[in-house]
Order: structure tokens, then sequence, then C-alpha cells
């Protein structure tokens, strides 16, 4: 796994995270405490550290600089889909049936 691929990857999924911050508080605003908040605050740290990792790694061997990238970009996909699915539910099932009505 090439770092190109994993900056791209992270440069998203960090973008995932501004945008489903920006619903949840909308969504919070509007229809009060939402639990999946503390999920997204949770899974909001593992884009942004890995990005903030890699800087780390540099030192590293090139074995152990793969297998970061590879994990990592592998989870923050998943982070990306987590956060698809939380700006689904945000909206569809808290701020549409408030504002609609």
């Amino acid at each position: 796994m090439k770092p190109i691929t994993f900056r791209v990857v992270t440069t998203i999924s960090i973008a995932m995270t501004i945008i489903i911050a920006a619903f949840s508080i909308i969504g919070t605003a509007i229809t009060g405490f939402y639990p999946g908040i503390v999920v997204f605050l949770a899974a909001a740290l593992i884009p942004v550290t890995s990005c903030f990792y890699e800087r780390k790694i540099i030192k590293r061997s090139d074995t152990f600089q793969r297998n970061y990238y590879m994990t990592f970009t592998i989870i923050n996909l998943l982070i990306i889909l987590l956060f698809i699915y939380m700006t689904f539910v945000i909206l569809v099932d808290r701020v549409f049936p408030v504002v609609l009505q």
C-alpha cells in the first residue's frame, strides 16, 4: 500500500469527519442529545491520529510502514462507511422528521 493511497483515504476520512460533525451539531441543536455522537467522537479520533502518527513513522522500517499504511487505509475506509451511515441516521431519523413537521 503506497503512502499516496493512504493520504487520499485519510483526507477523505477527515473530510467526512468534519461533515458529520456539522450534521451532529445541527441534529443536536434541533432534536437534543443523540447517543450516536459518542460513537462519532470515538471514531473521529482514528483518522486524525493516523494522520499525525504517519509523520512519526518515517524513521521506521519499510515493512513496518507498509503494514501501517495497509492497516490504517482499511480502517479509514471502514470509518468512511461508518460516517456515511451515521449521516444517514442523523439526518433521516433525527432531523428530517422534526423539520418536516
